[in-house]
């Protein structure tokens, strides 16, 4: 990578990570205030920061998608696919349907699966700085699928509200290994 690209690399890295931190301290709340039944309230205001967050983090992750070398294009458009389902799946679980509380896991599932197929890729890349941090992503989007399910069964949901925690604390340990500075 040329030095002017690698600035602009890192800075965009950077951002994702500050967006990632957002939307990962909210999500880890509202799936802690999602287990205690009273506090629903406080989780669904949680989500909306979470789509914030994920809104910030697509816009970031659409100029990341510019600075990849062609190889990795394919990969991280998996990965804004997954991001813009994900945020539709939010989305979907805040309105009051009466089956949101399927729907809304079945599209959480979803982005997972394409979100972990674009990890997978850049895992494996040869061209991909910090490739280390897509394996720590990758193994939460497992988690994060394990999650969905999860909490699509009512006596077991709160297992899966465990799951996205720890999905989202695997994901901001990977974003940040992406986020370190790469070498000019």
């Amino acid at each position: 990578m040329e030095t002017s690209k690698i600035q602009l690399w890192n800075r965009t890295t950077e951002a994702i990570y500050k967006n990632v931190m957002l939307y990962t301290i909210a999500g880890i709340a509202a799936a802690l205030f999602s287990i205690i039944p009273l506090m629903r309230w406080v989780s669904d205001v949680c989500n909306v920061l979470v789509v914030a967050g994920f809104i910030a983090f697509f816009i970031r992750l659409k100029d990341l998608v510019e600075l990849v070398d062609e190889a990795d294009k394919d990969a991280m458009k998996k990965l804004v696919i997954g991001i813009m389902v994900y945020i539709a799946a939010l989305m979907l679980e805040q309105t009051p349907m009466l089956v949101n509380w399927i729907l809304g896991p079945i599209g959480v599932i979803v982005s997972c699966v394409f979100m972990l197929m674009g990890y997978n890729a850049l895992k494996k890349s040869e061209t991909f700085p910090n490739r280390e941090g897509m394996k720590t992503l990758f193994i939460a989007k497992i988690v994060g699928i394990v999650g969905g399910v999860l909490s699509i069964i009512p006596i077991i949901s709160i297992i899966g509200g465990i799951c996205y925690i720890v999905m989202f604390v695997l994901v901001l340990l990977g974003w940040k290994k992406v986020a370190e500075p790469v070498a000019e």
